[in-house]
């Protein structure tokens, strides 16, 4: 059996296992498949965009980049979202040390439900924000309307020599967000949000990595096998005696690194949402072509939801249209393919 604690390091902070940390500046791989790059690569769904904003923002550290906007007269837009006649307000904040950032995105469809996701259901996304101060950061996300999921309520720590300090917060959105804090901090780090990266429950890895590695070209850094440890499921606010296997991907052309996360021993449940629920998460990759990923996703069990289950063309200021498209990956998650001009 390995020393507690072991795991919770994987789990927290898999790219350990290589000899480095993910900084911001890690080279991003070639792309090799249909991905090629990212956009704003967490975009969770919620019922009030201010609301959220002052989380993302007062609470967790990130910089925001500028007024809301909205989607009154794009068309094409709401189209891409498969819903023509609701009402969409947006913002951008930013990870200080990365090119794109979380994309908030309010909804405005009196259809609408919460989802009510939690952490090991399949579709549930969890942005995992490495700080310079956890516990400064775990504050002011309570006092923002967040709710600690860590069973005991507080940063649990884990190794002996380069130590971990995490915690679980949820939003009032029931997005999840993990705060780690590595001691020693990485060099050259900047006080407050040092790096970004996100992780999906899924309901079965291995389908999960033939779709997102094998199909569309995500390449692998590392996979497990399952695991059982107290700290990392206390750390997630769920019973000792559950498990977790996961697997680390990075997105081509960019330095965005994603992991997959399937549970077992654990209640888990089906939450099956629309884009326009709170609760509900997208992600924007970059392909080289659109019409082949839509298909790569479909025949592993996802649909179209842009409205006809066709791509949009999207308009691109003085540029030529860019043609993109709203589909949804078996665990529910909602990825906005764009074509790659």
């Amino acid at each position: 059996m390995r020393a507690p604690g072991v795991l919770l390091l994987v789990l927290l902070y898999p790219l350990v296992i290589l000899g480095q940390a993910p900084t911001p500046d890690r080279s991003p791989a070639p792309a090799t498949g249909l991905v090629v790059g990212s956009g704003n690569f967490f975009s969770p769904i919620v019922a009030n965009l201010d609301r959220a904003l002052a989380f993302y923002r007062d609470g967790v550290g990130l910089q925001a980049a500028g007024a809301p906007s909205n989607a009154d007269t794009n068309v094409p837009l709401r189209n891409m979202f498969g819903l023509p006649d609701a009402r969409l307000r947006w913002t951008v904040a930013r990870v200080p040390s990365m090119m794109n950032g979380v994309e908030i995105v309010e909804i405005g469809d009196p259809s609408a439900r919460a989802l009510a996701r939690r952490v090991q259901d399949a579709g549930a996304v969890m942005l995992l924000v490495t700080v310079s101060d956890v516990d400064a950061a775990m504050q002011r996300m309570k006092m923002a309307g967040g709710t600690v999921v860590t069973t005991s309520g507080a940063p649990v720590t884990a190794g002996s020599t380069n130590k971990l300090r995490a915690v679980v917060v949820r939003d009032p959105d029931d997005h999840f967000v993990e705060l780690l804090q590595p001691d020693p901090l990485p060099a050259g780090s900047a006080t407050g949000v040092i790096s970004a990266r996100i992780r999906l429950a899924v309901d079965d890895l291995d389908r999960a990595v033939r779709l997102y590695r094998d199909a569309l070209g995500l390449q692998q850094v590392s996979i497990s096998a399952f695991t059982n440890d107290r700290t990392g499921m206390e750390l997630l606010g769920l019973p000792a005696g559950g498990e977790y296997r996961y697997a680390s991907l990075q997105v081509p052309g960019s330095n965005l690194s994603i992991e997959l996360i399937e549970f077992r021993g654990v209640d888990r449940q089906r939450v099956q949402g629309r884009i326009q629920d709170p609760g509900s998460t997208r992600l924007q990759l970059r392909v080289r072509d659109l019409d082949a990923a839509i298909r790569a996703v479909v025949a592993a069990g996802g649909a179209v939801v842009s409205t006809g289950g066709a791509p949009v063309e999207l308009p691109a200021g003085r540029g030529a249209p860019i043609r993109g498209a709203m589909v949804r990956d078996p665990n529910n998650l909602f990825l906005v393919l764009i074509a790659s001009t």
